[in-house]
């Protein structure tokens, strides 16, 4: 899938979970903000955003006993750890990599858990 114009969560990214379609909205917004507001400040909040929505999501999978937990987890932080490398000014190809991600994530994976949490 590609990047939304503009970059912004849609009902085709809808999880059917109402806390975790409003978290990636949250997600959306921050990179969006990020690719307009490309400072230290708003770099460290589309990073905690994303914190605290894996936090959350794999709270929940880990209740639920789902059956891709640890792969999806690690997926979660092998992202972490490539944002973890940004600096302020985030280059426009990082910012291009985490709305990618986003992207595709949602429904390659997130989509998987789908009736299951």
């Amino acid at each position: 899938m590609g990047i939304p114009v503009p970059f912004a969560w849609s009902e085709s990214f809808a999880t059917s979970y109402k806390n975790i379609d409003n978290e990636h909205r949250t997600l959306f917004n921050g990179l969006f903000a990020l690719s307009e507001f490309n400072t230290r400040d708003q770099l460290a909040a589309c990073k905690e955003c994303f914190v605290m929505h894996f936090r959350d999501e794999q709270t929940q999978m880990e209740n639920a006993n789902f059956e891709h937990f640890e792969e999806h987890k690690g997926i979660h932080e092998d992202f972490l750890e490539k944002m973890g490398h940004w600096k302020a000014p985030v280059a426009q190809k990082d910012i291009k990599f985490g709305m990618e991600w986003l992207v595709d994530h949602i429904p390659k994976e997130d989509f998987k858990y789908k009736g299951k949490l």
